[in-house]
């Protein structure tokens, strides 16, 4: 395994596993961990309540607390599989049980993502496909000014004129730039994130407010900071396009890092790599089902019809992806700024083309339904690029509030 050792060895070593919970999150994690590569059997799913659950789940008996406590052993390990706001509610819950291994693998958890990395990683591998990590991609990569490792050594490179010749620069080391999207009514973290201080704060929404919280703002210069609501952090990645010069160019949010520091960055700089994406989200039974379940259901016939429409050339990896289980979220990418520029010139008419049939949404969590849709879009983009680009991928750390 590539991804999570520990986590692994643990899951491996237990007698008896059994999910908590049996929402999608649950059938999720469930899915990944009976499939390849990890092929563990699973004891049954646990809930606090049987009613509104259904009684089995992929042939496997759904219990309420009462009845797992008399049928699951003390030992067995606990996987909590919800979203982030239920899971104190629900470990306190489990140890009034009887219940003290547990093992937390929310949806927005590190964890979670890197269990469902492996899983990406044997797909792809197990299809004849490329799948290149970012620390992996960098090891060999050098940085003119550092000194070189001794042969051998983690680091060790082919030579300063060589790192620079494959960079395509010449004396000026080239920049990354890593904008971290930030809003007004952000919640309170609870950890120091000066480890990120590389990123570069931008306030999203400024136009919507005048509050400031930062001295970058998206609604300087050419912008669609108006439509942040909509939007949400593509009004960051809109002022990136338009506005950014450096060689590359990312964005990120206050919750979700991309697992860097300077080092690795100036790495980047001089490395062959062209797109670094996070690790993709697993939906179960498929990813047109997942948006379709969770969101308006028109809006993702809107958008396909968009690709037919707008970007013919993609309708083969929009089918791909509609029909797989995998996709990059977040919005999160840092690509070579001609890339970023690409993807941005492709990305926008669609969802410019999607606004206008759509409209607005009530409520303030389907109203954000157009960067919903962005990030399959940046699914099918980089799908249908993924032989011309070198595409790496990073751990990503989400940030509790």
């Amino acid at each position: 395994m590539y991804y999570a050792r520990e986590t692994v060895k643990k899951l491996k070593e237990s007698r008896q596993i059994v999910i908590f919970g049996a929402g999608l999150v649950a059938r999720e994690v469930a899915f990944c961990l009976m499939g390849e590569p990890y092929g563990l059997e699973l004891e049954c799913f646990l809930v606090s309540d049987r009613e509104g659950n259904p009684a089995y789940i992929s042939d496997l008996p759904v219990l309420d607390l009462k009845e797992g406590k008399a049928r699951i052993g003390k030992d067995a390990l606990i996987v909590v599989s919800v979203l982030e706001k239920y899971l104190d509610e629900v470990c306190e819950k489990l140890r009034e049980y009887g219940f003290e291994h547990i093992l937390p693998m929310t949806f927005e958890s590190d964890r979670w993502s890197l269990i469902r990395g492996n899983a990406y990683r044997h797909f792809c591998l197990s299809r004849g496909k490329s799948y290149r990590t970012l620390e992996e991609e960098l090891r060999s990569v050098c940085v003119p000014g550092e000194a070189e490792q001794e042969e051998g050594s983690p680091r060790s490179t082919p030579g300063l004129r060589a790192c620079r010749a494959a960079a395509g620069e010449g004396d000026a080391e080239p920049a990354v730039r890593v904008y971290r999207a930030v809003c007004h009514v952000d919640r309170p973290l609870q950890e120091d994130l000066s480890r990120y201080r590389w990123e570069i704060p931008i306030q999203v929404g400024a136009a919507l407010t005048k509050e400031r919280i930062c001295e970058l703002r998206d609604n300087q210069g050419d912008n669609i900071s108006h439509k942040n609501r909509q939007y949400c952090e593509l009004t960051a990645l809109y002022w990136i396009w338009k506005h950014d010069t450096s060689a590359y160019a990312g964005l990120c949010h206050y919750r979700r890092h991309f697992e860097l520091d300077e080092g690795m960055l100036r790495q980047l700089a001089y490395s062959d790599i062209d797109v670094v994406l996070t690790i993709p989200i697993l939906n179960v039974p498929s990813v047109e089902a997942v948006y379709r379940h969770d969101h308006v259901e028109r809006d993702w016939e809107v958008m396909m019809e968009a690709v037919h429409i707008l970007a013919p050339d993609y309708i083969a990896s929009a089918q791909e992806l509609q029909n797989g289980n995998f996709y990059y979220a977040y919005n999160m990418v840092i690509a070579r700024k001609k890339i970023l520029d690409d993807y941005c010139a492709w990305l926008f008419p669609i969802l410019q083309y999607c606004e206008e049939r759509c409209g607005e949404r009530e409520g303030i969590y389907q109203e954000r339904y157009l960067g919903f849709l962005a990030e399959r879009l940046m699914g099918i983009y980089f799908l249908k690029h993924e032989d011309t680009y070198k595409i790496v991928h990073a751990r990503k750390h989400f940030v509790k509030g």
